[in-house]
């Protein structure tokens, strides 16, 4: 594991929320990639907090695209940068980029996802008074 590179590049959730699952990692990932690869970081270096790594909607995401999450996590644990990470995941994903892209706006389209957000403010929010 390259500790050095993986912790300029990691956020503690203990005290910050990963990426909404809004945010894209890259056009081929306009979902969920970017938040659950904030969370595989973080629970590398044990500083996941209250989020999991590979939860029911990582999974779901896995699945959509077809990449396994262990394996993905031996990847971020090299290192690699949020390029590097999505440049791996399109050539390891199993399904076709168009499906991929696909299922990204379907699951953009649940309103029922907002529910993510609100819990991640939530989340900033009582960090921020226990730092006080």
């Amino acid at each position: 594991m390259n500790t050095e590179r993986l912790r300029a590049l990691a956020r503690d959730l203990n005290q910050l929320a990963p990426r909404s699952p809004y945010d894209t990692l890259s056009p081929d990932f306009p979902a969920v990639a970017a938040r659950l690869v904030d969370k595989c970081r973080a629970d590398l270096l044990n500083l996941q907090g209250e989020y999991h790594y590979n939860c029911p909607m990582d999974q779901r995401f896995f699945r959509a695209v077809g990449l396994e999450a262990g394996a993905l996590r031996e990847f971020v644990a090299t290192g690699a940068d949020d390029g590097e990470v999505a440049s791996w995941m399109s050539t390891n994903a199993k399904q076709a980029r168009g499906d991929r892209v696909s299922w990204g706006r379907r699951f953009r389209r649940n309103p029922l996802w907002l529910f993510l957000v609100f819990e991640d403010w939530q989340h900033v929010r009582k960090a921020s008074k226990r730092a006080r």
